[in-house]
């Protein structure tokens, strides 16, 4: 059994302490190291929805967390060890917003314990030092980047772009891609619409992470304050929204993707079938049909995928 994860003591890391070596259900090895660079990525969703997500990305020896917002340590925890991982195979977490559903003291409190990175656009930096960092004894180290900046963690580049959404501050989805191998993940899993030049950020993707929130006629049989929201143009994206953004992405691209996954689903307003159903028709009256289509588990690891 692992370590449950604990605070460090306070002060905000601004440098990396000693990584150790570590031992792991893939072996013994150095944060950071190892690993074969001629194999593609493996991205996991670990949970994906309103109560809480966190997506694993894993390419050459490094192990990503996009977005740790589970309630509980012990919660953050459990999902990484379903996937056969822990903490001490983190190298890096990357926040896309501050929705306590991305991100909030737990996963800061796990990030102190094993001197995890927290990775987040400079504009969020304030609010997430008065609404997480305020409720924490320490963290891990906090690094800010800047829009289209793009970096380097371990053998993955790191991609952010900015997307419409009703968080205070930036949110962001990301792109990875590695220096050795020409492939292409993209993901954005909370985003109001589609802005002009958005689907070029998913152009040419092997793997697309995407949000199908709800379902319109699912949305308009709930309370107005829902209908408002969600369905505002920083609110979510629709099934329908998902599909018609598939298909120009598909349209411009000179490749198709292995897989699409549909994220962030509502437990109110879709079901996996519904979004399945709503996005695969719409690929398919535009002769995209062949390709896969998934979607990400609310309350448990989905498959991993690897491209």
């Amino acid at each position: 059994m692992r370590t449950r994860c604990s605070t460090a003591p306070a002060g905000l890391a601004t440098r990396r302490t000693s990584r150790g070596t570590i031992s792991s259900s893939r072996g013994t090895r150095r944060k950071g190291q190892g690993g074969d660079p001629a194999v593609g990525f493996h991205v996991t969703p670990l949970r994906s929805g309103s109560s809480g997500n966190l997506t694993l990305v894993e390419h050459a020896g490094t192990v990503l967390l996009v977005d740790a917002g589970l309630p509980s340590r012990r919660g953050l925890s459990t999902a990484l060890s379903e996937a056969g991982c822990g903490w001490d195979d983190v190298d890096a977490v990357l926040v896309s917003h501050l929705h306590s559903d991305h991100v909030n003291s737990s996963a800061v409190a796990c990030c102190a314990r094993y001197e995890v990175p927290i990775h987040l656009h400079r504009r969020n930096l304030d609010g997430f030092s008065r609404k997480v960092l305020s409720r924490c004894p320490g963290s891990g180290p906090v690094r800010t980047f800047a829009d289209d900046e793009t970096f380097s963690i371990g053998g993955i580049e790191v991609q952010p772009f900015r997307v419409p959404h009703d968080a205070r501050g930036v949110t962001c989805g990301f792109a990875f891609t590695s220096a050795t191998r020409d492939v292409r993940v993209s993901m954005a899993t909370d985003l109001g619409q589609n802005e002009n030049g958005l689907f070029e950020r998913f152009l040419d993707s092997d793997l697309i992470l995407i949000e199908a929130n709800y379902d319109e006629e699912m949305l308009n049989r709930s309370p107005r304050h829902d209908r408002g929201r969600v369905g505002s143009n920083v609110g979510h994206f629709s099934n329908t929204q998902a599909g018609k953004f598939l298909v120009r992405v598909l349209q411009e691209s000179r490749k198709a993707p292995q897989a699409v996954i549909l994220c962030h689903l509502s437990a109110d307003h879709n079901t996996p079938e519904q979004a399945r159903r709503t996005v695969r028709q719409i690929l398919t009256d535009h002769r995209f049909g062949d390709v896969p289509v998934h979607t990400a588990r609310r309350d448990a690891p989905s498959r991993k995928f690897t491209v």
